[in-house]
């Protein structure tokens, strides 16, 4: 069989630092963060592994430029004191949004304070809201960094919950049903607020979880500086 021309091959797009951050990008979506590798990224752009390093110098500087990436379209808005805290739902929840289109990023994150240029952004954005809202600074200082634990948290444990229906094969109201089951049938005089209260232990998705956990934060801090 005759071999085809390299002259009737598609030509590759050019290789850059956005084409492979794209990949790799694609490649979470598509698999997990585990799959991303230097050696799966050139795989994915029809090029070898040591061509990349004239872009990025290694996987954690690649890893740098897709966290950046990822969080580009954050959605930031003027701090207004009138809508504070839908505000700082809105932004949370994009950045829940964002962990959750790309399964495994949020375990990656770097350890630390926010470096890149958009992380950077979405933490003065979160902090001049919580400043609108008349949160005293130290407060809302502290609070930039647990406000982003609870979406990362909430974003790793999606991920986890995710994977296991995935392997489970069970949709998740099966799983609510299930645990609605084994609290009911445990032993009352053990376990009595469990068994009298099972429909509001097992009440609720993980977006309502979610906003709670962002309410309940916010309302201390409104009580702390109302002192």
């Amino acid at each position: 069989m005759p071999t085809r021309s390299t002259r009737d091959r598609p030509a590759k797009a050019p290789l850059s630092e956005e084409a492979i951050v794209d990949a790799a990008l694609a490649i979470t979506k598509a698999e997990g963060f585990e799959a991303v590798t230097m050696r799966r990224v050139a795989a994915e752009l029809d090029t070898g592994a040591a061509s990349l390093y004239v872009y990025v110098r290694n996987r954690d500087e690649l890893l740098q430029a897709m966290f950046d990436r990822a969080f580009d379209p954050l959605g930031l808005v003027e701090p207004d004191p009138e809508r504070w805290r839908e505000q700082v739902h809105h932004l949370l929840g994009t950045f829940l949004k964002t962990l959750g289109d790309y399964p495994g990023l949020a375990g990656a994150l770097p350890v630390g304070p926010p470096t890149s240029e958009n992380s950077l952004a979405g933490a003065e954005n979160l902090f001049g809201i919580l400043l609108a809202g008349g949160i005293e600074t130290q407060d809302a200082a502290w609070a930039c960094d647990i406000l982003a634990l609870i979406v990362t948290a909430t974003a790793t444990e999606n991920d986890v919950r995710r994977a296991a229906l995935e392997g489970s094969g069970e949709d998740r109201d099966e799983v609510v049903g299930r645990i609605r089951d084994r609290f009911a049938a445990l032993p009352p005089d053990r376990f009595p607020n469990l068994t009298a209260h099972v429909d509001v232990m097992t009440a609720g998705d993980g977006d309502d979880r979610f906003k709670f956990a962002i309410d309940t934060f916010l309302d201390g801090l409104v009580a702390r500086s109302s002192r």
